[in-house]
């Protein structure tokens, strides 16, 4: 059984996590899994917006790091730091991945099952989903790149709170602090998520690229800096098929029907 299932469905990729026994634990196969399947996304030139979501109720709930004995004998041979930075790599790719990515999350999200969700553009998540920096009690540091996503979500002193006390945040709280962007009920998850994923894939995906670049790199831009790379953003878009059928549809008094580049 994949522990990672893919569907294309009209532009839209859906990556689910298919660990439901362990409330989709993330174990190496599953890394190397989802690795993999965000090749393919970048590459692809019909994939134009991904959801990432967990199979039977639960987005992710740790890293696991059970395996057997031929697993552990291996990870004692190979330093920690190694396996971590294969996981950062898979972290970066994801936040880097040059197209609109949206989490649905239902369930828990936690660890590094939470890393993985804010490492997306966009979370959307039913209400009863529940999120935990799980770390402390388990006598760990932040990972899964929670470290830096985190204070720029919710501020310092909230992520310092959530990270040293490793309390369980419910859906509502975690809209309050800018966790995740909407919270519905959960019989409306799948119709809302789509809805956005539809929106996101259907639009100007060369354009929201970019954006989602200048926006990744504007914590570490002066606004002269940025200001520089909008201005060559925008050069690029102008000689672009999305930008010239939007004008037309414009006049036209029409939706425009973006293709991507």
């Amino acid at each position: 059984m994949q522990n990672v299932l893919v569907e294309r469905i009209d532009g839209l990729v859906t990556l689910t996590f298919n660990r439901p026994d362990t409330k989709n634990a993330i174990d190496g196969p599953t890394w190397s899994e989802l690795d993999a399947a965000l090749v393919e996304v970048e590459e692809n030139p019909e994939d134009r917006a991904l959801v990432i979501t967990g199979a039977g109720g639960n987005f992710s709930s740790r890293a696991d790091l059970s395996g057997g004995a031929s697993n552990r004998d291996a990870a004692e041979r190979r330093p920690i730091v190694e396996s971590m930075r294969t996981m950062g790599n898979i972290l970066l790719r994801l936040h880097r991945l040059p197209k609109p990515t949206l989490a649905k999350v239902d369930g828990v999200a936690v660890g590094v099952g939470l890393g993985v969700a804010l490492a997306c553009d966009l979370v959307v998540a039913s209400d009863r989903a529940r999120f935990c920096e799980i770390f402390s009690k388990r006598g760990l540091a932040l990972d899964g790149g929670n470290s830096w996503v985190l204070p720029r979500l919710v501020g310092l002193q909230k992520a310092k709170e959530l990270a040293f006390f490793a309390d369980m945040v419910s859906a509502d709280e975690a809209a309050a602090i800018g966790l995740v962007n909407k919270v519905v009920p959960a019989d409306q998850l799948d119709e809302v998520a789509d809805e956005w994923a539809r929106r996101l894939a259907n639009g100007p995906t060369l354009a929201l690229s970019l954006s989602k670049r200048l926006l990744n790199a504007s914590s570490g831009s002066s606004f002269d800096e940025s200001l520089e790379d909008e201005g060559r953003c925008q050069h690029i878009l102008f000689t672009s098929t999305d930008m010239r059928e939007a004008m037309i549809a414009y006049h036209e008094r029409r939706d425009p029907k973006f293709c991507g580049y």
